[in-house]
């Protein structure tokens, strides 16, 4: 048996935003799983853009719970966890390493800290007022 998702069964558009040229706000009606349906105001260049924007905060809000029960030193110490690994590891391979070893360590700290940026990026929510 199929379960059914969650779909826009109506858009309207409401108005052009005064604050940031380009952007529109849609009025989008969405039928959830359970046969109920919602109002809700979605905000983007087009509809296309919008309707994504709704569908990221939908997809945010079921994961954040999940996310937020994990505490700041934990994720903290997974931070630094993976970056001893790596010294570890380069510095047990070091006769291959030898002239590039400043080098990769930078750049994994760069890896790491756009991976980390990339993540806090993912997690905020796009359907906000504009």
């Amino acid at each position: 048996m199929k379960k059914t998702k969650a779909k826009a069964i109506n858009a309207i558009l409401r108005k052009e935003s005064n604050t940031f040229k380009g952007y529109l706000k849609y009025e989008v009606t969405i039928q959830n799983e359970d046969g109920t349906t919602e109002l809700i105001p979605a905000y983007g260049k087009d509809l296309q853009d919008a309707l994504s924007r709704v569908v990221h905060d939908r997809k945010i809000e079921k994961i954040l719970p999940v996310v937020n029960k994990i505490p700041d030193l934990v994720w903290v110490l997974g931070w630094f966890l993976a970056l001893a690994l790596v010294v570890i590891y380069i510095n047990s391979q070091i006769h291959l390493y030898k002239e590039y070893v400043g080098m990769i360590y930078i750049g994994f700290i760069a890896l790491t800290a756009t991976l980390t940026l990339t993540l806090t990026n993912f997690f905020t929510l796009r359907n906000k007022n504009k």
